[in-house]
């Protein structure tokens, strides 16, 4: 087991919030070369009886990690997509934690999962159905809960922003005017660039995401998206594919 000394230290992120009964979301961030820019990054934290699992996982601080164990026992650490895992070895060696991820080349190596994470019930959330993008040139998947009208958990691929919370002023000016984002739902425009092979199209993945039913929405990067999610990522999936 790594020294705790040794893991990336936690970056500043708001405190636990339920948005639902057992269901909770952590809106963190993460640091970028340059040292000014700081961008969001969410996680999302799913309890089922006593025992909790850790979408796209953010270490928190001491404070917040107090919470957490409040909540209840972290079993299961979720990495939905290739781009993120920086903390994700951090809760799989503190807490002894089950490591489930998609098969394939991973950004982080480490650690080594010892559950694989499959289309449709292929998940350590009982009552979900994982979506797998299935011609992205990475790992990428989605979790459909079916909780709530349906809340649809992704990584990179779809965001909703209604703030900027959590992103330094460089990060929000960089990312608004050079990287095509804004405050509304998006196909995240770096990703679909890196995802897409040459001469390809994701357009039949999407189209895939849309039959499925769901109200909300919550990224790994942005805001939580409360009702009306589905018409939202339609609309962005015909402004991607225009």
């Amino acid at each position: 087991m790594m020294a705790a000394s040794k893991f990336p230290k936690a970056t500043p992120h708001d405190p636990i919030k339920e948005v639902f009964p057992d269901l909770f979301v952590v809106y963190g961030s993460m640091r970028l070369p340059p040292p000014a820019m700081r961008i969001s990054r969410n996680m999302v934290i799913v309890r089922q009886g006593d025992e909790l699992t850790l979408i796209n996982p953010v270490r928190l601080s001491e404070r917040e990690e107090k919470a957490l164990g409040a909540l209840g026992a972290v079993k299961n650490v979720d990495r939905l997509a290739y781009g993120h895992g920086l903390d994700d070895r951090y809760y799989v060696d503190h807490y002894s934690a089950a490591f489930w991820c998609l098969p394939g080349p991973q950004k982080y190596d480490e650690p080594k999962p010892n559950q694989t994470l499959a289309k449709g019930t292929g998940s350590p959330v009982g009552d979900s159905d994982l979506f797998v993008f299935e011609g992205t040139n990475f790992p990428e998947s989605a979790l459909l809960l079916h909780r709530h009208g349906g809340l649809l958990i992704t990584c990179d691929s779809v965001q909703h922003w209604s703030d900027w919370n959590q992103c330094t002023l460089l990060a929000r000016l960089v990312m608004k005017y050079a990287l095509g984002f804004s405050k509304t739902t998006l196909i995240g425009p770096l990703w679909l660039k890196a995802m897409t092979p040459k001469g390809g199209s994701l357009k039949q993945d999407f189209d895939r995401l849309l039959t499925l039913q769901f109200d909300h929405l919550i990224g790994g990067h942005g805001s939580f998206c409360e009702g009306d999610a589905h018409t939202k990522v339609e609309a962005a999936v015909k402004r991607a594919f225009a």
